[in-house]
């Protein structure tokens, strides 16, 4: 019965998977159009994709769930498993990496549109003032503060977007380190796995030496010649 449960609550992993690529593909043109304020369809996008994600872990915890409870977890179940999770976080990091595309896209796009707002009042300015285009000091400085101000807030925003894509990477991390974890956990309680790691990590070592000894010879042989 679990291993019918677990099958079927991966069909519906699976199913949410393609979806999640299909969304994040649609979602990714957006990164070339140079809008200044987010587009009903892509606010629709953005939560469609949020939503998902929330369901996949869900489901993943639903499957874990199922695994705990199964008497004899096999390797290919196992390995199902961790695929999902990899390609869950995968699709998380995928998915800020292109929201903060967006982001720094359309903030440069609006700090241009602000500079040609800037520079079309200043035109208009002058243009009142009359045929000899005077314009007051004070006037002056405060129009370059602004734009001084505006960069200013520009970098602000491109600091910031890089911060929260640094705390999303930290916390893809630590939900690898966690699954690795919950990995080797499981791997521990399959009877005979840890003889047959240690056997495998003994051949490696084993063939190593070997292949340093081989080396080794070689560039002694090579030397002497």
């Amino acid at each position: 019965m679990s291993s019918s449960t677990f099958s079927q609550t991966r069909s519906s992993a699976l199913n949410l998977e393609k979806q999640t690529e299909s969304l994040l593909s649609r979602y990714s043109q957006f990164q070339n159009q140079s809008s200044v304020e987010a587009s009903e369809e892509e606010i629709s996008l953005h939560q469609s994709i949020q939503e998902t994600l929330e369901k996949r872990d869900s489901i993943l915890g639903k499957l874990n769930r199922i695994s705990e409870s199964m008497d004899n977890l096999s390797t290919s179940k196992l390995q199902q498993l961790t695929r999902h999770r990899e390609i869950l976080s995968d699709h998380k990091t995928s998915f800020a990496k292109i929201s903060s595309s967006i982001a720094d896209e359309r903030n440069r796009n609006n700090l241009l549109f602000s500079i040609r707002s800037d520079i079309d009042a200043h035109k208009q300015q002058r243009t009142n003032l009359g045929g000899n285009g005077e314009i007051n000091a004070n006037d002056y400085v405060l129009e370059e503060r602004q734009r001084v101000d505006n960069a200013n807030s520009f970098a602000d925003r491109l600091l910031q977007s890089a911060f929260n894509t640094r705390d999303e990477l930290l916390s893809q991390r630590q939900y690898l380190n966690n699954a690795q974890s919950k990995m080797f956990s499981t791997l521990q309680q399959i009877p005979g796995i840890n003889v047959l790691i240690s056997k495998i990590n003994t051949r490696r070592k084993r063939d190593t030496f070997i292949l340093a000894g081989v080396i080794s010879v070689c560039i002694v042989v090579l030397f002497f010649l």
